[in-house]
């Protein structure tokens, strides 16, 4: 087998089918012109092929950056882009993360923000920002950097890529809503029965929703036409929200249905003007990305227009 029939063969490893026969045709065009180039030097057919792909590169590395080119993700992106989610949520925050101080949190997020930065990993260099942002946000001498510098970077990066920007929110209108409307011993039970099956503390809820965001994050990222992701992890992150208020309603009603087994402390006032207002704030903030690129859009596109009418 050729040198360059065995390098098309693995370079095809590192790809989807679905891009393989424009990849490969395109690669071997060049492969192909190169080899031309050293046996007009004076190589043998079989030499030329050698240092033609010899001097091309990795075929793994061809093949991943032809991934990324083509927009595709990978798992281990995916699973790199969604760590923190399941360090500070659930059984990650209950046996290791309540553990480290606030601080570490910062200086992490900041390094993996930067790696990610600095190896060209969109994917979640910007799900890193947003938890840097968070930790920001928590830790008692940074709050005023998050709420100088968090809308205005949201809103830059909006206009040029809603996805993206979405992914940055990704913390706030995930993990920081969780928090907020469904508080710990929001709902206690009184005793063994039904009411034992519900526990008074949300570690295994936290750790299932902590899950359900991952399958969220992977299926919006993995999704076959590069144009729907965002659709899909915008529809997935309301989806989530809508149960978030859905489950703080659902608290009062089993409340009031079944006393005898369980009690809340909530109470349709605290629904009505702090539950309610909140999620409808953390819904705003999924939109809020994809309403400044489609502003930005429409006024890329009309300004034209409006330059012309001007002139007659």
């Amino acid at each position: 087998m050729s040198a360059i029939k065995t390098y098309l063969n693995e370079f095809k490893k590192s790809l989807p089918r679905d891009l393989q026969p424009e990849a490969e045709a395109e690669v071997y065009s060049h492969l192909e012109a190169l080899a031309q180039e050293f046996q007009q030097a004076g190589l043998p057919r079989s030499a030329a092929e050698a240092r033609a792909v010899q001097q091309f590169g990795s075929p793994h590395a061809i093949g991943s950056a032809w991934r990324r080119a083509a927009g595709v993700v990978d798992w281990s992106d995916i699973l790199l882009a969604a760590l923190p989610i399941l360090g500070i949520t659930g059984i990650g925050w209950t046996f290791v993360g309540q553990h480290i101080p606030l601080t570490i949190y910062l200086v992490l997020f900041g390094l993996g923000a930067g790696l990610a930065w600095w190896r060209n990993w969109p994917t979640w260099w910007y799900a890193w920002l947003g938890w840097l942002f968070l930790a920001a946000l928590i830790v008692p001498p940074t709050p005023w950097m998050f709420i100088i510098t968090f809308p205005i970077i949201v809103t830059i990066l909006a206009i040029d890529s809603w996805q993206y920007a979405t992914l940055m929110t990704l913390p706030f209108t995930t993990y920081l809503a969780f928090a907020t409307l469904i508080e710990r011993h929001q709902l206690a039970t009184t005793g063994w029965g039904p009411g034992s099956l519900y526990p008074s503390n949300l570690i295994w809820l936290e750790t299932a929703f902590s899950i359900l965001w991952i399958v969220i994050l992977a299926a919006s990222l993995r999704a076959a036409r590069p144009t729907r992701r965002g659709v899909y992890l915008v529809a997935g992150l309301l989806g989530t929200q809508t149960i978030y208020i859905s489950s703080v309603v659902l608290t009062l009603l089993v409340s009031r249905l079944m006393p005898g087994y369980f009690i809340t402390t909530l109470t349709p006032h605290q629904i009505m003007f702090v539950k309610l207002p909140i999620g409808l704030l953390t819904m705003g903030l999924t939109l809020y990305p994809l309403l400044v690129w489609l502003v930005a859009r429409w006024l890329r596109q009309s300004g034209p227009h409006i330059d012309s009418h001007r002139t007659t």
